[in-house]
């Protein structure tokens, strides 16, 4: 078959969308099989997949190069229509939420996050718009939909009215390589001064948005010097852009209003043969987010062997195995997250059976696996209309 892959717009890197977008590409030129794959990308999003272009996956670029919400959604509805069919795609596959509704091939959708049906106050007001417009249709239109977790797929069912049957989940991969191996001790040192790392730390990783409750986490610290005596540094591991750069400077008025500017680190974007060392170097990994649809740090975290305290709602139960992995708390309770914490900071036969169970969890989620039920899905989807 001739399959188009379509993400167009910026592919931010605030999101679990580059990443996604990379690996998959990653694992797909790995793979053995007879189809061909054309990755349709915005201008200037090329270099993402570029190391593992080849015979068999090949880039096109789709214009314009705007990285507004309004240009990603001229290019997605009426300008990649033309290229999908100039190129001969059989079937097209959208890891972004929304399809080309006017697509003259079969689609299939990757419906990745109902963020904006939970919390539509941590998405901008253009974002929405969009989201809300073509989120339903594109369900709607698509042969089949894919969401990373059980808990996505019970949101899409519920929220837009789409029969189960049509929804598949396929779990995001991970890059266990990178977290779990080829750690160099230089380097890791490295990474402790660069940061200003210089007592046992915790470490949070992702974007800096509200509904991810960093300042439960900032106040949760503050708990933890004075009730219960660590000596600790606590670092952030992300960045908010955009419209999010507010609440990244509010979480900074937080530390200096608490006092606890030598101990809150913010360490911006950090690239991943970084992160891997703070991962590891961490005494815990804190993930309070409201709101997750797979929760790839977690699997990071898991990966390099660091025991995990993070929320109790949405897909945290079932990516925990229902607190297997991780110990889960409500992620607004600051006292509960404290608490949480020094468990983890203090009990060794639990920091231990948290070790244990996360490298079992993460063992079994590669990005292999991810593209070849993805693959999967695809060629159902394409049968389904031979079918017809």
């Amino acid at each position: 078959m001739r399959i188009g892959i379509v993400q167009l717009g910026n592919v931010s890197e605030d999101t679990g969308g580059r990443n996604y977008l990379v690996n998959f590409a990653k694992a797909l030129s790995r793979l053995e099989t007879e189809h061909r794959f054309t990755f349709f990308l915005s201008p200037n999003q090329k270099t993402l997949i570029e190391p593992f272009l080849s015979e068999t996956l090949a880039v096109v670029e789709v214009p314009p190069a705007s990285k507004s919400s309004v240009a990603k959604v001229v290019a997605e509805q009426l300008v990649a229509p033309f290229y999908l069919a100039k190129h001969g795609i059989e079937v097209a596959y959208f890891p972004g939420n929304f399809v080309s509704l006017l697509s003259p091939a079969p689609t299939v959708v990757a419906i990745r996050s109902m963020l904006y049906y939970h919390y539509p106050y941590a998405v901008d007001k253009a974002r929405l718009l969009v989201r809300k417009v073509l989120t339903p249709p594109s369900a709607r239109t698509a042969r089949a939909i894919i969401t990373p977790s059980a808990d996505i797929k019970k949101d899409v069912a519920n929220f837009i009215g789409v029969g189960e049957r049509k929804i598949h989940v396929v779990h995001h991969g991970v890059d266990i390589e990178t977290f779990q191996k080829n750690y160099v001790e230089a380097e890791r040192e490295a990474v402790l001064k660069k940061f200003g790392i210089t007592k046992k730390f915790i470490l949070y990783a992702s974007a800096l948005w509200e509904y991810k409750n960093q300042d439960k986490l900032i106040l949760a610290l503050k708990n933890l010097l004075e009730r219960y005596g660590h000596d600790l540094q606590l670092a952030l591991a992300g960045k908010g852009l955009g419209p999010t750069a507010r609440y990244e400077a509010r979480l900074r008025q937080l530390v200096a209003e608490t006092g606890l500017n030598e101990r809150v680190i913010f360490a911006g974007l950090v690239p991943h043969q970084e992160l891997k060392y703070l991962y590891k170097s961490a005494e815990v990994f804190a993930y309070p987010s409201g709101y997750e649809s797979f929760g790839n740090p977690l699997f990071e975290a898991w990966a390099a062997g660091t025991p995990v305290v993070c929320a109790n709602v949405h897909s945290f139960p079932e990516m925990t195995e229902n607190g297997a992995c991780a110990v889960m708390v409500n992620p607004a309770d600051v006292e509960a997250l404290a608490a949480a914490l020094h468990r983890v900071l203090t009990d060794s036969a639990l920091r231990l059976r948290l070790i244990e169970a996360g490298r079992a969890r993460v063992a079994s989620f590669s990005w292999e696996k991810c593209v070849r039920e993805t693959l999967a899905v695809i060629e159902g989807a394409l049968a389904r209309k031979a079918h017809r």
